[in-house]
């Protein structure tokens, strides 16, 4: 439409910088394309794609741009998880849904320019905060336990899983 702006944000995981995602080879596979499919897309609709009218002029315009939401904690996570997995290192790593959707939702809608933005949750300075709070002030997680059993919260409903179930 004529002076719309849209935004596409690609939702990169685990594997998205390298490493393994054993059990997940499909996801971790995917995921690690997306960064690549994402610079093809925005290359593309700056014009930068040798021998072809493109992009298609038209009345309005779209960006595209990297969405990293770090570890959440979802089924994808838990499932299957083992005691150890949940001591270290999503006790002290991994978020809540609101928690990421509180931090990226603003940044997301303040996103601008003509695309190729890396916007993420886990940066490495909220990591290195978590690590700090973690294991130099000794602050334990709210989600997980020492044992590596997820805290069930009075008033929420879980899964089987742990996961704390949100409708």
């Amino acid at each position: 439409q004529k002076n719309i702006h849209g935004q596409i944000f690609n939702t990169v995981g685990s594997g998205v910088r390298g490493g393994g995602t054993p059990g997940y080879v499909s996801y971790g596979a995917a995921k690690r394309g997306l960064p690549q499919m994402t610079d093809s897309i925005v290359a593309e609709l700056a014009g930068k794609t040798q021998g072809y009218d493109w992009p298609p002029k038209t009345p309005g315009s779209v960006s595209v741009h990297t969405l990293s939401p770090g570890m959440v904690f979802t089924d994808l996570l838990l499932k299957d998880s083992t005691p150890e997995l949940r001591k270290f290192p999503f006790s002290v790593l991994a978020a809540t849904p609101e928690e990421v959707a509180n931090d990226l939702v603003p940044k997301m809608l303040t996103t601008t320019g003509p695309g190729g933005q890396f916007v993420e949750y886990l940066s490495k300075e909220r990591t290195l905060s978590k690590f700090f709070n973690r294991f130099v002030r000794q602050i334990k997680s709210n989600i997980i336990d020492d044992n590596g059993e997820v805290i069930r919260q009075d008033g929420n409903r879980y899964n089987d899983d742990g996961v704390r179930m949100l409708y």
